[in-house]
């Protein structure tokens, strides 16, 4: 797993890079990419928008990417460990993106089955525009140096789940 924060001064990759990373994650690597701008930066399909888009789209809108989507109530990653309906950070409320999963057209339920594409199941991209690491940073005595938005220690604990969630979903895929 590798937590990617997304910074306005970011450069393009070199063709070198891009291929390492595209590597990295075609062999089952995952990246989090976290815009860190609460929002403003989403994608929209494989669109960036806001802000903050280009300097993602500098990052990641030359790599071969996975379609996205919102996390699915019923995705692994808001079951692995904890029970999560949302992924808070710093920020709490912006979408977390993952791999489109196809669904299964012929299945009894009319479609609604979902298949990953990847075997195990384990999303190769996240996107999150939360600031996940602020959320989890904490000063030499243990304190948390930022604070959460729109507050309160049980948004921290649900950042700190958010974590223990991605982790056991890159480890144990679709379990």
């Amino acid at each position: 797993v590798l937590y990617w924060p997304v910074v306005d001064s970011a450069e393009p990759l070199t063709e070198a890079a891009l291929a390492k990373i595209d590597a990295y994650m075609k062999q089952g690597g995952m990246i989090i990419f976290d815009t860190r701008d609460y929002g403003n930066g989403l994608p929209s399909g494989m669109a960036m928008a806001g802000e903050r888009g280009p300097a993602l789209q500098r990052r990641i809108g030359r790599l071969d990417l996975p379609r996205l989507e919102p996390v699915p109530e019923d995705h692994v990653l808001t079951k692995s460990f904890y029970l999560l309906q949302s992924f808070p950070g710093r920020w709490d409320g912006g979408q977390l993106w993952v791999e489109a999963q196809e669904r299964d057209e012929g299945g009894e339920d009319g479609g609604t089955d979902r298949r990953a594409r990847q075997a195990d199941g384990v999303s190769s991209i996240l996107i999150t525009p939360n600031d996940l690491a602020a959320a989890w940073a904490l000063d030499e005595t243990g304190r948390p140096i930022y604070p959460v938005v729109p507050g309160g220690e049980r948004q921290r604990e649900m950042a700190l789940r958010t974590g223990v969630n991605i982790v056991l979903h890159a480890l144990t895929g679709n379990y």
